[in-house]
């Protein structure tokens, strides 16, 4: 069984929980990076059968140069899960740009500072390797995307953002580009003795261990679970990942050997919101969901995820796996 100290960012959050948890079953220890005293409570209840592999560092700005040097003395293992969430505020610099940019660099830099680090393993998006205008109405999305294509996005950080439906969507984006690429620069500067590696999930979705009514389900589970619901507000492009997949990733990354550097694109199979509602209705024959087939209904992306499936050994669970985590939990609620 593994074993090391990992410095984890975001465990209170739904990607961040899983990923802590995996760990602490593979026989890690966590050193927990909390923003207040307080929530050591919640992860001690979270993670309560793993209690003697747990340690709390209390950073309560993770924007500042020198947040993590503290933290990241004597540990293996770097995995930053913590970033800015949709809906954060309206300031694109201040809400979105800088504390994804700042936070990122803080956690490279504190990772350089000691001689104890062997990895970090950073979350960032799928929509890092997209264009910026993804979420304008009309975008034309690339056909295929690929790992380490080296492609570069201009983001113009004081350009006015469309007021639109879209907008805090838009700055989200960016705010993954620039942080990508942030790292991708801080790599080709710095050159590290230990490796980084990016993962790119698209749509994260699946069983969540924070959630704790029907009400406070995560964003895009949200977005999933009304749209088998009432056939309407379908999210594209038709991508999505389960929650557990991305955790798994994060882990076996740290065991295995790869390049620095290297892009890692998680998604399960390839998935049309008709297969969607085939597997909704198969799987619940007896509830009234209003989600239906599409005619003609296509792929909208291809995205490439050789790395994760040959390197990490994560395929990617199929559709039914990826209903059931969301509509199963939701359905616990009421029942």
């Amino acid at each position: 069984m593994p074993s090391g100290l990992i410095l984890l960012t975001g465990a209170t959050g739904y990607i961040g929980s899983h990923t802590g948890l995996h760990a602490l079953k593979n026989g890690y220890r966590l050193r927990l990076i909390i923003r207040r005293v307080e929530q050591s409570d919640k992860l001690k209840a979270l993670f309560k059968d793993h209690i003697n592999q747990l340690e709390f560092v209390v950073v309560p700005d993770f924007t500042k140069p020198n947040a993590f040097d503290d933290a990241v003395v004597d540990v293996d293992y770097v995995v930053h899960v913590a970033s800015p969430m949709v809906g954060k505020g309206d300031d694109f610099r201040k809400d979105y740009v800088e504390p994804a940019v700042n936070g990122t660099l803080s956690i490279l830099n504190a990772a350089k500072s000691t001689s104890s680090v062997r990895k970090v393993s950073i979350v960032s998006s799928i929509l890092a390797l997209l264009p910026p205008d993804t979420f304008v109405p009309d975008a034309k999305l690339p056909a295929v995307v690929h790992e380490n294509s080296g492609i570069k996005f201009d983001v113009d950080i004081d350009a006015p953002v469309p007021e639109s439906p879209a907008s805090h969507a838009i700055m989200y984006q960016g705010s993954k580009i620039l942080a990508h690429q942030a790292t991708r620069d801080w790599l080709d500067a710095e050159k590290p003795s230990f490796a980084v590696l990016t993962f790119h999930p698209v749509y994260v979705i699946g069983p969540s261990l924070i959630q704790t009514s029907a009400e406070s389900i995560d964003t895009v589970n949200g977005v999933f679970w009304n749209a088998i619901r009432t056939g309407e507000g379908m999210l594209k492009p038709t991508t999505y990942v389960d929650v557990r997949d991305v955790a798994e990733a994060l882990v076996n990354s740290l065991a295995v050997s790869v390049p620095s550097g290297q892009e890692f694109i998680l998604h399960s199979v390839p998935t049309t919101w008709s297969d969607i509602a085939e597997a909704v209705h198969k799987l619940y024959p007896n509830q009234d969901f209003k989600l239906k087939k599409i005619p003609d209904d296509k792929l909208d992306i291809e995205l490439e995820n050789k790395a994760a499936k040959e390197i990490l050994g994560i395929p990617g669970r199929p559709i039914e796996e990826l209903v059931q985590g969301v509509v199963d939990q939701q359905l616990s609620f009421s029942s």
